[in-house]
């Protein structure tokens, strides 16, 4: 048996054969309990869109969760990549494009745009101020009327990813604002 990190958990698979198929070449890191020892698999990424490209950041992934020191307290979690194709779903859903933005390789000053999603979109990966409760309570209601806004069932794969990971994201949100914790991103 073989373990597949793929940056977003790790998944059990049957061999090596599996391995390779798996996650539609998508693959971070395989560890073979066997050995023990774990190594990459490449990821084909579309080389015309310039954020998504693999790199070391890649094999790595970020988590948002509380700041309540309660280990059992619910996260969520991407690989860097996945979090990059998430926020742009989001931008997207409140009009703009996030390659246009300053600091995301465009000159667009976040000034322009209005919306209560901001400190998530401009926010560095795992670097920077944590988000605040009264931040997680401002972004809480427009981010779940984007996640509620598709029917479950009714769209691709990677549309019920991301409404997945919003509804995940609300329920880290409340829990912030309930406790008066801060988001943290590690």
């Amino acid at each position: 048996m073989t373990r597949i990190n793929d940056g977003d958990g790790l998944l059990d698979q049957g061999g090596d054969r599996d391995c390779e198929r798996a996650y539609r070449g998508r693959l971070r890191r395989v560890i073979t309990p066997a050995t023990g020892r774990s190594f990459q698999l490449p990821l084909p990424f579309p080389a015309a869109d310039p954020v998504c490209s693999a790199n070391e950041e890649d094999t790595v992934g970020l988590v948002l969760f509380p700041g309540d020191d309660d280990t059992g307290s619910p996260d969520v979690s991407w690989s860097y990549t996945g979090f990059g194709v998430f926020r742009r779903w989001l931008a997207q859903a409140e009009g703009f494009a996030l390659h246009e933005m300053h600091g995301f390789g465009g000159q667009r000053p976040w000034s322009d745009v209005s919306t209560t999603l901001t400190p998530l979109l401009n926010h560095p990966d795992d670097d920077g101020p944590d988000l605040t409760p009264t931040q997680c309570a401002a972004i809480l209601p427009r981010l779940q009327e984007i996640a509620d806004h598709w029917q479950e069932g009714s769209v691709d794969p990677l549309l019920q990813r991301h409404i997945d990971d919003a509804r995940q994201l609300v329920v880290v949100l409340q829990l912030c604002v309930e406790k008066d914790v801060d988001l943290l991103f590690g």
